[in-house]
């Protein structure tokens, strides 16, 4: 009985062993690699040599690392909108009826051009007043008075102002003489040259005193309104050069100049309301585009730089890859800075006059990535 008792003893204290040990196994570490390195993703190779062929078909190109200096620039959106200080509404200064309409949106205008005939009893009165004043400083006889002639003569400068706040114009008194009777319409003249944004009556509409017969605005000048952040305020100022670019033509830069800076913050955006002022002489530019814009600074900056595209991501780190001899890449881990005009600030990792691949960069790194996996199989 007592040596049956030791047996079972003995299996158990084995079984327990057995355990543990397995338990041990299938907690150690794994199998290292070659080299003494970890299991897991391997590290990507720190050099690699492409042959011509290769780098011609990567279209790999470098770039030198060289110290830059560049003008400050705070970046915006916005859009384009009308200059305001070019933009008038065009009214008749009395009632009356639209006759003709002579100008249609899109029509460009010369300052003084004929827009709108209108018929306006109210004028017309005012005009016979003038006619028979003048009529009878015309017919003045020996026997008028020097009073009655000084009267009369009071009398025709104080119509002839009056017309004149009425709209009349040299052109209007011109035709009013020779016909020597009220005219049947009265012009709308064009008070500045620009473009008809809007006209907002027909033949036969029936107008006041005051109200809009067209809109109107000279369009070779316009401004910008963009949004600045409230981190880049204390960078810009009234008086600084700007550009900025639209959609519709890639590649080019319209010049202005920043002519005022909002005094109330957007609580939403935390942006200010600037406006820039751009000129558009070939009319290209259109109320309404949205607009990418950059505002110069007064300062300048100096660093060592490289192209925005030398800079790549690998196992979360930024490198570049530096050309040791034609055909040969070099991988360096790099710390960057600031970034201006395409290019970014090298703080660690590179030197002056060193070259860094730009263009292709992408098929380096694959490159070394593909010789490290295969070394692995």
């Amino acid at each position: 009985m007592d040596m049956n008792r030791c047996a079972t003893r003995i299996a158990a204290a084995a079984l327990l062993a057995g355990l543990l040990l397995f338990i041990i196994q299938a907690c150690a570490p794994g199998k290292q690699e070659k080299g003494g390195g970890s299991t897991g993703k391997p590290e990507m190779q720190s050099e690699v040599a492409l042959s011509a062929g290769a780098v011609r078909t990567a279209g790999v190109q470098t770039a030198a690392v060289e110290r830059l200096t560049f003008l400050t620039s705070v970046k915006a959106t916005g859009s384009v909108s009308f200059n305001r200080k070019k933009y008038v509404r065009v009214s008749p200064r009395v009632a009356g009826r639209v006759e003709r309409v002579l100008a249609l949106p899109g029509d460009r205008v010369a300052a003084g051009q004929l827009l709108f005939e209108l018929f306006s009893p109210g004028l017309m009165a005012v005009e016979a007043e003038f006619v028979q004043i003048q009529g009878r400083v015309a017919g003045a006889t020996r026997t008028r008075t020097a009073e009655d002639a000084a009267l009369d003569a009071e009398l025709l400068a104080s119509t002839e102002a009056k017309l004149r706040l009425l709209g009349f114009a040299e052109p209007d008194f011109a035709s009013f003489r020779s016909a020597r009777a009220p005219l049947p319409t009265f012009g709308v003249h064009a008070p500045i040259a620009g473009t008809i944004v809007e006209t907002e009556v027909l033949p036969g509409s029936a107008v006041e005193a005051g109200s809009c017969l067209a809109e109107l605005a000279d369009l070779s000048t316009l401004w910008v309104l963009a949004n600045v952040y409230e981190k880049d305020l204390a960078a810009v100022a009234p008086g600084a050069k700007a550009e900025m670019t639209v959609a519709a033509y890639p590649g080019e830069v319209f010049a202005g100049s920043l002519t005022q800076v909002g005094s109330v913050m957007d609580e939403q955006t935390r942006t200010v309301k600037c406006r820039l002022e751009v000129g558009n002489p070939a009319g290209r530019l259109k109320p309404g585009m949205f607009a990418e814009v950059r505002i110069f600074a007064s300062g300048k900056i100096s660093f060592l730089a490289v192209p925005e595209e030398a800079v790549r991501t690998a196992e979360g780190r930024a490198i570049g890859f530096v050309e040791t001899v034609a055909g040969r890449y070099a991988r360096r881990a790099v710390e960057t800075g600031r970034a201006a005009e395409g290019f970014v600030e090298i703080l660690k990792g590179l030197s002056a006059g060193e070259r860094v691949v730009t263009a292709g960069s992408f098929d380096v790194k694959a490159e070394m990535l593909k010789g490290t996996l295969e070394g692995e199989k």
